[in-house]
């Protein structure tokens, strides 16, 4: 013989305290209405917190999240008090998407910024390989002017004496 569903029976309790819950609610002034159903500090129903008002098992608290006429019970007096309901950690939100683009574009341009470092670093090493051989021309033509400016010193001096 199979087990009778507890779902029944939670739906009847979590019904009877949200109603109770929906009734303090609509007792509160208009303009200074405040949720009665327990929120996370985000701002999201909090379940956990549900499941205890009702006296649920642990073990039946995922009913509240599995089970969808509980849950649309649930999200419909949420929904009525502006809190955001359950499994809107789920769905993804406008500013989500956008976070989500920043992060993208975040990434992206870091990849390029990469590229363009390793490329500045092959033209730095090109550039100093290329400061390495001027330097030894220059070298060379310092030499090479030295020992002509040896030669005309001694042509000056007349030591130096051409033969033709």
């Amino acid at each position: 013989m199979a087990r009778p569903s507890v779902i029944p029976g939670i739906k009847a309790r979590l019904e009877e305290w949200l109603d109770h819950c929906e009734a303090a609610y609509l007792s509160q002034p208009e303009a200074a209405r405040k949720p009665t159903l327990p929120l996370c500090p985000d701002g999201k129903i909090n379940v956990r917190a549900v499941a205890q008002a009702i006296h649920l098992k642990p073990t039946q608290e995922k009913y509240l999240y599995e089970r969808a006429e509980l849950t649309q019970l649930i999200n419909c007096i949420a929904e009525g008090q502006g809190v955001l309901p359950i499994g809107s950690r789920a769905n993804q939100t406008d500013a989500d998407k956008q976070i989500k683009q920043k992060i993208i574009l975040h990434a992206k341009n870091a990849q390029e910024a990469t590229q363009a470092a390793t490329e500045a670093v092959a033209a730095q090493q090109e550039l100093l390989e290329r400061i390495r051989v001027l330097s030894a021309e220059l070298a060379a033509s310092n030499a090479e002017v030295e020992r002509l400016r040896a030669r005309l010193q001694a042509v000056e001096n007349g030591v130096w004496v051409s033969v033709q």
